[in-house]
């Protein structure tokens, strides 16, 4: 990803015009395909371009914690070929957060709109979207820090930087 992005000198929303700017041109090129900036953003941010609409939707990620054995089944994540039962997990949710809109800046404000004011965790690679969690807690992810957290990314100025 281009440095440019992280230098803080220039604002975080003309940053995060470059990024939806990049990324829409990317879609543009493969409609109906969704689309992410490489390295960091698969579950934090993808872009998908309808060529039927002529519009762009951004998707983003929300953490969502299934803690009984049912809830684990709902998310269709209960067997895993060669591992034991699941009997709780954490997951990321892929949801649109934007309307559709025409423009990289109509795609722009739609985005703020949704993710203003609302707490997210910061992952700091590109991990996998499930996590088994079953008894054994680990220190890095326990399941209260992320529930119904959005899922920011460390290297993309797409959030403000504030605490979660």
């Amino acid at each position: 990803m281009d440095s440019v992005y992280e230098d803080e000198r220039i604002p975080l929303q003309i940053r995060r015009l470059m990024i939806f700017s990049n990324i829409c041109r990317k879609a543009r090129r493969y409609p109906d395909e969704t689309l992410h900036l490489e390295g960091y953003s698969k579950i934090a941010f993808t872009v998908t371009y309808s060529k039927k609409d002529k519009k762009y939707t951004a998707f983003g990620g929300l953490f969502k914690y299934a803690h009984t054995r049912q809830e684990v089944i709902e998310q269709g994540i209960d067997k895993l070929p060669h591992d034991e039962l699941v009997m709780c997990a954490l997951t990321v949710k892929r949801q649109a957060f934007t309307k559709a809109s025409r423009t990289p800046l109509g795609l722009l404000k739609e985005w703020n709109k949704h993710v203003k004011n609302q707490s997210f965790k910061c992952i700091k690679d590109n991990i996998n979207t499930f996590f088994k969690v079953n008894d054994e807690l680990e220190i890095d992810y326990p399941p209260h820090k992320f529930c119904e957290r959005l899922v920011a990314s460390a290297y993309l100025p797409l959030w403000d930087n504030q605490d979660s």
